[in-house]
């Protein structure tokens, strides 16, 4: 399986020799200079299975602009010359899976690539007696019965798949679902996303409202 992977990364020599080298049978490489045309080709790309990140970048830090990335469903690693231990704290933190620093081994590198997508995967499946999802081929079934559900939906049920068991405040939530329109986000929209999920599940007493602190999904 060849899974399309972004390098995002401002050396202009750096990247090129990143996408000669991981170009393979099982990864192709696309790349961006900035977090601006990352952005731009996230939302163009839906192919996009995993992001190679540059901590500093010509428009903004590789950081902050993680979580974006990871509320995709899409997995980070960064690759940077920041070697201070706050620094790797912080990345992992924003969602980084992995934290490699530069110089590095290109070897290495392609086999943490790739563990990071066999991770990915395992992690785009649910399945239990009522409900069966596959995020990589974005499709849900609930007894059986096929439901449809909205990007913004399945970035939602993603997220509580992922963290389930854990209380997912409101404020991380809009983070993931609106990235960086969170700020111009009307706080009733995420009420009415989980409402129409709920909906669409015919359950809800998987997705449990934690008064004062947010949602988590039970299982």
């Amino acid at each position: 399986m060849n899974h399309k992977i972004l390098i995002v990364e401002d050396d202009n020599a750096l990247r090129q020799g990143l996408e000669r080298s991981l170009d393979s049978d099982n990864i192709m490489t696309i790349s961006a200079g900035s977090i601006s045309e990352a952005r731009k080709k996230l939302n163009d790309d839906k192919e996009i299975k995993l992001v190679l990140l540059d901590c500093n970048l010509p428009d903004g830090n590789g950081i902050d602009f993680c979580p974006e990335v990871t509320g995709r469903g899409i997995p980070v690693i960064f690759l940077t010359v920041l070697d201070s231990e706050l620094d790797e704290v912080s990345a992992l933190r924003a969602g980084g899976v992995d934290y490699i620093r530069k110089p590095f081994s290109l070897m290495v590198l392609r086999e943490r690539i790739l563990a990071a997508l066999r991770r990915n995967e395992l992690r785009a499946e649910y399945v239990d007696e009522r409900f069966c999802f596959s995020f990589s081929r974005m499709e849900y079934t609930v007894d059986g019965n096929q439901i449809q559900l909205s990007q913004t939906e399945q970035k939602l049920l993603r997220s509580f798949i992922e963290n389930r068991g854990q209380i997912l405040p409101r404020s991380r939530l809009v983070e993931i679902l609106w990235s960086c329109d969170s700020d111009f986000i009307d706080e009733n929209a995420l009420s009415v996303t989980i409402r129409r999920l709920r909906t669409k599940l015919g359950d809800t007493d998987k997705i449990k409202t934690v008064y004062g602190l947010g949602y988590v999904w039970k299982d």
